[in-house]
């Protein structure tokens, strides 16, 4: 009696562990569509940066620009350029709570914790980096490099090393005695160079607040935004989706009232994205998006239903907030991207049951998004820093065109390259 007792209950215990195993399985299991999206707004930030050098492709060239003057204007305050940084931060929050739950399961909470502060401090640090690189390029031209910039540039080098001990911890025979302090160097010396560029900043905006025209160090751009979001987002990765979107509110309304109050948003238009107050408006944006997320994983009708409901509110709000303007992260900025992303979103997953070849670019690209960034970066910026003016601003259409079909092209082999090979660089 008691053995068979026994059987069934260790029959049960297979039974649900098989069962959370298939519900894992399926949870985990990749989303092309989602894929697909993470590469067009990986391509879009990239490509549409370079293609902007070249005035003579005319509606080509207006794509990356964010001015209300010469952008693509699609609302008001809002130009076509302003909706690829929080489609990017949209791919984030559809796999966010995913990808932290897979890292606990394997790790355990204490590592899942860590391992994404350090990946969003490390974010903020790789940003941090490519604004040394243009302010050293800058430095040519009259520019002189001040205290900080030199600490950043120590910290940078030991970066690059510990780069370099994990490439060369790929090699199987060196695997085990470098994998290790290789990691340990990298994240540490980019999470440095992160928390460093968000005290910084702070201090920028206090500068800012007390004197307009105060000296600013300006380390802000796209990365350290979406770092500092993964930041204010990480506390309501594990909640359940009521609190993430009670929580993403209190935070939007905080930041609402800030930035509707005497000249605050000036001030804020002043560092790129608001900078690190900004960067609250930025992480209640991706809690919103992990809320969305939330849905869709379980009714994407209604995911669909929220992303056209931000997007609404949003522009209704306009009357009474102001226009949307990216440059201060208002809050009309932050309803209509959250709703705009998903709408765009949902599209791509419409569309994913008529994707029948194996031919898939868009997936290629978002699967090494660091890597692209930084091959963007050097090998597109040295080629835009030393071509003479004539190659690129006053480039005829056909020549830059020509420029920016090459440019797409071999990127996406490099991609196509990575993607096959398996080989990656995550943060």
């Amino acid at each position: 009696m008691d053995k068979d007792l026994k059987e069934e209950e260790i029959a049960k215990t297979v039974e649900v562990s098989a069962k959370e195993s298939n519900d894992n399985n399926a949870t985990t299991k990749r989303i092309k569509s989602i894929d697909r999206f993470r590469g067009f707004c990986v391509f879009c930030m990239l490509i549409f940066q370079f293609l902007k050098n070249f005035p003579s492709l005319g509606f080509l060239s207006r794509l990356a620009d964010h001015s209300l003057e010469n952008g693509i204007v699609i609302l008001p305050g809002m130009t076509l350029a302003d909706i690829i940084a929080p489609a990017f931060i949209f791919a984030i929050g559809l796999t966010f709570a995913l990808s932290f739950s897979k890292w606990q399961r394997l790790y355990g909470l204490k590592r899942a914790i860590i391992h994404y502060l350090e990946r969003a401090l490390a974010i903020i640090g790789l940003g941090t980096f490519l604004d040394l690189c243009n302010k050293v390029l800058d430095s040519f031209s009259g520019y002189t490099l001040n205290a900080f910039d030199w600490t950043i540039f120590a910290f940078s080098i030991i970066a690059i090393i510990g780069l370099v001990l994990r490439i060369l911890a790929t090699i199987p025979s060196w695997k085990k005695k470098l994998s290790l302090p290789a990691e340990q160097i990298f994240y540490i010396a980019l999470s440095c160079m992160g928390i460093m560029n968000i005290i910084i900043t702070t201090i920028d905006f206090v500068n800012i607040f007390n004197d307009f025209g105060a000296f600013r160090f300006d380390y802000w751009v796209t990365l350290q935004g979406i770092g500092f979001a993964i930041l204010v987002a990480l506390p309501f990765v594990k909640s359940k989706s009521w609190v993430k979107f009670l929580g993403a509110a209190l935070i939007f309304v905080a930041f609402t009232i800030f930035h509707q109050i005497g000249n605050n948003k000036e001030w804020l238009d002043v560092i790129v994205h608001g900078g690190v107050v900004g960067g609250f408006g930025w992480g209640a944006m991706l809690i919103f998006d992990m809320f969305i997320a939330d849905l869709y994983f379980k009714n994407k009708a209604n995911a669909f239903m929220s992303s056209l409901f931000f997007c609404a509110i949003g522009i209704f709000l306009i009357q009474w907030l102001g226009n949307i303007n990216m440059g201060s992260c208002s809050p009309t900025f932050i309803l209509v991207s959250v709703g705009l992303s998903g709408i765009i979103f949902f599209v791509f997953d419409a569309l994913d049951k008529y994707h029948k070849t194996k031919f898939d670019p868009l997936v290629w690209w978002g699967k090494n998004p660091i890597i692209m960034f930084l091959l963007e970066f050097f090998v597109i910026g040295v080629y835009t820093t030393v071509m003479p003016e004539g190659m690129l601003a006053g480039a005829s259409w056909y020549l830059a065109l020509i420029q920016g079909i090459v440019a797409i092209v071999a990127l996406t082999a490099i991609a196509y390259g990575l993607s096959k090979s398996k080989k990656s660089l995550s943060l």
